[in-house]
């Protein structure tokens, strides 16, 4: 991985970690949120539907076996869903491809994190690394899980 693309990959999994504003905050900035581990789920989704209640912001919380998950309700306006939607296909369309190519050399790619244009994912067996940049002309595609077979 160029060094650019691991500074913006431990960047991004950093925040990610870290949650420097609290999950709040996270779910704010990123759109969603899962609970970190080891939390009571249920107590965790009251907390972010007691903040959301009090920004008046819409949300949606969900349990997920011992893990809560929440997102925003966002409305997209008529005139942009068709942007909208196919924004999400062509993000879902490159990740899909590109875990693919990862799957190829052996690497399992279960979980992806998402920051605005950016996404990172490191295999579950050997911790090999993918960076992904949407929102240029051709998608910014890196990482040692595309050009080395998994060690794990």
């Amino acid at each position: 991985m160029t060094p650019e693309h691991e500074e913006r990959f431990r960047r991004i999994a950093g925040d990610y970690l870290k949650r420097p504003g609290g999950d709040y905050a996270e779910l704010l900035r990123r759109g969603d949120v899962s609970s970190p581990e080891g939390v009571d789920p249920e107590r965790w989704r009251a907390e972010i539907r007691a903040k959301a209640r009090a920004d008046k912001i819409r949300v949606f919380t969900i349990r997920s076996g011992d893990r809560a998950i929440a997102g925003l309700r966002r409305t997209v306006p008529k005139d942009q869903e068709l942007v909208v939607l196919s924004d999400a296909l062509k993000r879902s369309e490159v990740l899909g491809d590109v875990a693919e190519r990862a799957r190829q050399l052996g690497h399992e790619i279960v979980h992806w994190v998402a920051h605005d244009q950016e996404s990172i994912a490191a295999c579950e067996r050997c911790q090999a690394r993918i960076y992904v940049r949407l929102g240029v002309d051709r998608p910014v595609v890196d990482g040692e899980a595309l050009d080395r077979v998994c060690t794990g």
